[in-house]
């Protein structure tokens, strides 16, 4: 009989990330359990490497939740989606990396989401996720990188037909900005470290290039109404494709091509 699950979040209660990981848990879900709850009674467990089963179901929570049309908008409301499962991926190989020096197993065909709705609630780890500790990034991030958001960025952009770097910008930027919070503290050395890595030169185990490098840069914009430096993604999330939706994220490129009556808009509307 399996262990029950326990919460990740318990492991690293030092980390800053730690509120971010409430619905990150080692093990696999409690089959004897599911549904016994008025709170998991409409969850749908899905392994994480058979998700393209559920592409239909994420498009219409995606599009009931944004507007906009399944059919007509999928690139940009899956993009939205990405951003939902990366939050609940991403914490917790950084907070493993950084706060326990531990490399967290990821791989696809071992972990299980559960969705409400068609919507990423839950992230289940194998019962054997945590690897001995040590100081190379390469060990400590190659599980996340190449067994997991290779696997899930490769059926989002098969679903929705969608260039991968558009997930790959939204995960980068998520991963800059988790390393971003340990910029401080006993960890500030190493996340710089593993930082500089992540966004670097290293390849991919097949010799392909780095899918996240330099996703965020420090640019000098032309408008004196945007901070400078600015943060600017590599790659927009599309979100501006979406009917309705004309608010850019603070982060967004496009904002460097605006004018100032543009990027005045734009802040107007925060």
């Amino acid at each position: 009989m399996n262990a029950a699950p326990k919460p990740f979040a318990a492991l690293v209660e030092d980390s800053p990330l730690a509120p971010l990981l409430e619905h990150v848990w080692i093990g696999a879900p409690d089959t004897a359990c599911r549904g016994s709850g008025a709170s998991d009674a409409d969850l749908v467990y899905v392994q994480v490497d058979a998700l393209s089963g559920e592409c239909d179901r994420m498009l219409d929570a995606m599009a009931r939740r944004y507007r906009g049309d399944a059919s007509r908008h999928g690139r940009a409301l899956l993009s939205q989606w990405s951003k939902f499962y990366f939050r609940l991926a991403a914490p917790a190989a950084i907070a493993a990396a950084l706060t326990l020096h531990r490399p967290l197993a990821m791989a696809a065909d071992r972990c299980t989401v559960a969705l409400r709705d068609g919507v990423p609630v839950a992230l289940h780890l194998p019962h054997d996720a945590l690897s001995d500790a040590t100081g190379e990034p390469a060990r400590r991030y190659r599980s996340l990188v190449q067994e997991h958001l290779c696997v899930v960025i490769d059926i989002l952009s098969a679903c929705a037909q969608m260039a991968p770097r558009v997930l790959w910008g939204n995960a980068g930027n998520l991963l800059d900005a988790l390393f971003d919070a340990h910029r401080t503290g006993a960890a500030s050395a190493q996340a710089s470290l593993d930082a500089a890595w992540m966004f670097g030169s290293m390849c991919l185990a097949d010799g392909e290039r780095n899918p996240l490098r330099e996703s965020v840069r420090s640019m000098t914009p032309r408008s004196a109404l945007l901070p400078t430096p600015f943060r600017a993604r590599r790659v927009c999330c599309l979100r501006y494709e979406i009917p309705g939706e004309r608010q850019l994220c603070a982060s967004c490129p496009l904002l460097l091509t605006m004018n100032d009556e543009q990027i005045a808009e734009q802040a107007a509307g925060d």
